[in-house]
């Protein structure tokens, strides 16, 4: 019986149909080549670096591995992949009949007669249950579950490639800062040193009051803004700290801005948009709409019969020690039983299009998914194209400030010129420094664009 069972049960499970709909992509979308390329004649193949050899910095790598291990993002992100993996093996196991053993002892005493002998039967069963899969109810739900664990699985790679370029980025400016600061004590320096000159030329006589008041308010100022630079340091090793979930060691503090400068591969470009299709929030928006796509199956089939087999087989007797002796009768039973909607209020047809409407929505994620991409890269293009000219111009700039503090401060010093032209000069020259130093973090944290519009290359299991 239960050969027979097993065949029909293959038979109807082969021959059964599926009621997913088939999906359509709007190709529109996609642009055929990104926009700002800076090497149109590239034949180079794009090869997406991992973290390890993008990150040139062994201090930076280490803090990056501190947060990969103790980050608590990305730990509920791996925790959602084991959340879904498990959803989807239980959905996984419908595909497989039900099966479980059964034991009972039954006393009764007829109180109809005057019969006070008390009547028992034991027995004992293994049983099994099934659900037809006719209509792909099953099928597609187990899909759906596949699929959402899929997307969960692709968000956390997208979470770990954010976690790493946040833990980049926020280090980087922690190195310009500290930069900043040295340039801020340097400045504060000079501003002192012409303070005590012009106080020194005020009590000769040789220059008025004004010219010593404008140097101590230049110096007051300058210590101000020292301690707001202060601030705003710790503040970045709040940051830091936030994502790698502990302290920074002490040894892995940047000391400045210059051990810091070369510290990131530059990404060249592949010039074919099909590069974006591995970044993990695309490939996550897709498996997204597959898994609402596959609902839409679940749905439709809840306006057909579900069909159920139901079979015991197992042994019954009056006494316990006979139970297992071969004096036991054979019992089974065979309950086909079927289930047909009829009517419900319109539920069925409300889910259907609750169905519909989700696999829209996600359809229209997905391409915007797409288009978000390829604005991510055409905006670090764009910025790329131009950074270089950018620093040069920058650096031009500061040696030209410093020629021209350098002549205004020796203009005064031998009395030819005046206070404010050196406090000018000084304060242009500062400012173009801090200005170079920030072009620098741009152009770094460009290069993290360019790591992360592209996608990455990261892996989680």
């Amino acid at each position: 019986m239960f050969k027979f069972l097993f065949i029909l049960i293959n038979i109807l499970i082969l021959t059964g149909c599926s009621l997913k709909p088939e999906l359509v992509y709007n190709n529109s979308v996609i642009p055929s080549k990104f926009k700002n390329v800076v090497d149109k004649n590239s034949k180079v193949e794009y090869i997406q670096p991992k973290w390890e050899d993008f990150v040139k910095n062994d201090k930076l790598k280490k803090l990056i591995k501190i947060a990969l291990e103790n980050n608590r993002d990305l730990k509920i992100a791996i925790l959602n992949i084991e959340a879904a993996r498990a959803t989807y093996r239980i959905e996984k196991s419908k595909y497989f009949p039900s099966i479980e053993a059964k034991a009972n002892s039954t006393n009764s005493r007829d109180i109809t007669s005057n019969n006070t002998e008390i009547s028992r039967t034991y027995s004992s069963k293994f049983g099994a249950s099934y659900e037809l899969d006719l209509f792909g109810k099953i099928r597609n739900s187990n899909d759906f579950a596949l699929q959402s664990y899929l997307a969960t699985k692709y968000a956390t790679t997208a979470t770990k490639i954010s976690l790493i370029s946040e833990v980049i980025n926020s280090w980087n400016t922690l190195c310009a800062n500290i930069e900043q600061l040295k340039i801020l004590e340097k400045s504060i320096e000079n501003l002192t040193l012409s303070y005590e000159l012009t106080q020194k030329k005020f009590d000769m006589g040789i220059t008025l009051i004004d010219d010593v008041l404008s140097a101590k308010t230049s110096l007051k100022e300058a210590e101000v803004t020292l301690l707001n630079q202060k601030t705003i340091i710790e503040k970045n090793k709040n940051t830091l700290e936030l994502l790698i979930s502990t302290t920074i060691p002490k040894n892995l503090i940047p000391s400045g801005f210059e051990e810091n400068e070369k510290s990131l591969m530059l990404i060249q470009a592949g010039i074919s948009s099909k590069v974006l299709f591995s970044r993990p929030d695309i490939i996550q928006a897709e498996y997204n709409l597959k898994a609402k796509n596959a609902n839409i199956g679940v749905a439709r089939a809840a306006f057909f019969p579900s069909i159920s087999l139901t079979a015991d087989y197992g042994l019954a007797s009056n006494s316990l020690s006979s139970l297992f002796n071969g004096n036991s009768h054979t019992v089974w039973s065979f309950i086909p039983s079927i289930n047909l909607p009829i009517f419900k209020g319109g539920e069925n047809m409300a889910n259907l299009d609750y169905a519909n409407a989700q696999q829209k929505i996600a359809l229209a994620q997905y391409e915007k998914t797409i288009q978000s991409a390829f604005k991510d890269v055409s905006d670090a293009l764009s910025e790329r194209a131009n950074i270089t000219k950018q620093l040069k111009a920058q650096k031009d700039l500061v040696n030209t400030a410093k020629k021209s503090y350098e002549v205004s401060l020796n203009s005064y010093k031998y009395g030819l010129g005046n206070y404010l032209n050196v406090l000018i000069s000084q304060k242009k020259f500062f400012d173009s420094k801090r200005a170079l130093i920030d072009t620098k973090l741009n152009e770094l944290i460009n290069r993290v664009s360019l790591y992360t519009s592209f996608g990455g290359n990261e892996k989680i299991e």
